[in-house]
């Protein structure tokens, strides 16, 4: 009984921690960005363009690259079937 008190406790302390350094995180700039898009040409071969980055890191180069993917493949007759931004 004593175990299991002691380890619900550490587990809530650890979680009310973790939660506190992910907001502390947030406003001094580190972040997480994910982008993917999907396309297929008129053959139903798909593509997948995707940008990840987790920590500090230039969103408008990241961007940029994500958008010449997708404007690439459009440009070879591939159509965005679907588009994810988070």
């Amino acid at each position: 009984m004593n175990k299991s008190l002691t380890a619900t406790l550490l587990i809530a302390f650890s979680l009310l921690l973790y939660t506190q350094f992910s907001e502390l995180a947030y406003k001094f700039g580190f972040a997480e960005l994910k982008l993917v898009a999907v396309l297929e040409n008129p053959d139903k071969m798909k593509v997948k363009c995707d940008a990840y980055s987790l920590g500090f890191f230039d969103e408008i180069k990241l961007q940029n690259k994500y958008q010449k993917c997708i404007n690439e493949y459009e440009a070879q007759g591939y159509e965005l079937i679907s588009r994810s931004d988070r």
